[in-house]
């Protein structure tokens, strides 16, 4: 069992807490390219300068 000197101020060991960053991250990097996918989308179909 993990004793409580093993977790960070979230609670969570630093295995959980590195796979919910690397889940974060690979969620961010689909809604960045999304955005720039619409933003560039969008820019042709209407500049907007």
């Amino acid at each position: 069992m993990t004793g409580k000197s093993d977790l960070s101020f979230t609670g969570l060991t630093d295995e959980q807490a590195q796979e919910l960053h690397s889940v974060y991250m690979s969620g961010l990097w689909l809604f960045v390219t999304i955005a720039v996918i619409a933003h560039l989308a969008v820019f042709i179909w209407r500049p907007w300068f």
